[in-house]
């Protein structure tokens, strides 16, 4: 497989300059790395899938919480490429960007910046909460695609039945912030007493048992149980919607982890692509396991 070029840099020459639409600020450097990652995927795929005759519907791109287009850090004000101007920048086009944003402004800025881009023929852009409207997001999808979907919430806010219709769209790869440490490490004692309509339980879906095995772990830590949580929702991804090969990133503030980068592919290839994007973090420093 040839070596990946890090585009990274490029990407970021191009959302320097002020457009006067809103941006995510106060990001810090971990929304950097998740985005380097992400870009790092959907630069390999395109490359290796776009215009693959196991693809003859092409390749599509899905974000279920794009944002605005562009985030800026806050510690040094830089300007960095949200997902859908990643996308929107592939090395190799996708044949359609369908993207969602709940928050009126920040679509409309999303929804701007996408069409003034080469790509504007081919993006949807959703005004709307995701969980309301992933019928008609999924509807747009079409058959014999890869869709390789971005699902990238603040917090407990895409629930498991979301995911469930999406990835019934066929072959459709996944990368899922999952907000083990910023949420539900801090609250899972509140989520325990509450129904089971609660935010941890609609993320976790069906059967997932999630109280059982909490009560039952002999030792509470943060790194316990934020690992029986990725556990659990791993093995809902397989056991309810055919996933079979994941992959992970503990995403940190520092030493103190926030949240973990959940991947998942119901093909062995896009593991993978996975395991070869993250050999290396943004510094250039190569994993050590």
């Amino acid at each position: 497989m040839a070596r990946l070029k890090d585009r990274w840099h490029d990407l970021c020459k191009l959302v320097e300059k002020d457009d006067g639409l809103p941006t995510r600020n106060d990001v810090g450097d971990w929304t950097e790395e998740k985005l380097w990652f992400w870009n790092r995927y959907i630069d390999i795929t395109t490359r290796a899938m776009v215009g693959h005759p196991k693809w003859p519907s092409g390749i599509v791109y899905v974000d279920l919480f794009s944002g605005p287009g562009i985030c800026t850090c806050r510690d040094t004000g830089k300007r960095i490429p949200g997902s859908p101007l990643i996308a929107a920048h592939a090395p190799k086009p996708f044949f359609k960007i369908i993207v969602c944003e709940q928050d009126t402004a920040l679509a409309e800025a999303c929804e701007k910046r996408l069409f003034s881009s080469e790509t504007e023929s081919i993006c949807r852009v959703f005004h709307a909460d995701c969980n309301k409207v992933v019928k008609e997001i999924a509807s747009e999808i079409p058959d014999r695609t890869l869709t390789l979907a971005f699902i990238d919430p603040t917090g407990l806010h895409a629930a498991f039945d979301t995911i469930r219709i999406l990835a019934a769209r066929g072959n459709v790869d996944l990368l899922v912030l999952f907000a083990d440490g910023h949420d539900i490490v801090r609250n899972v004692k509140q989520y325990f007493q509450q129904g089971n309509r609660s935010k941890l339980d609609l993320v976790m879906g069906p059967d997932s048992r999630w109280r059982e095995a909490w009560e039952a772990l002999p030792n509470r830590t943060s790194l316990a149980t934020r690992r029986l949580f990725a556990d659990l929702y791993t093995s809902q991804l397989a056991k309810h919607l055919g996933y079979q090969v994941f992959g992970e990133k503990v995403m940190k503030a520092g030493n103190t982890p926030i949240y973990r980068l959940i991947y998942a592919s119901k093909h062995e290839r896009g593991l993978e692509f996975w395991d070869k994007i993250t050999k290396k973090d943004p510094s250039g420093q190569k994993r050590l396991f």
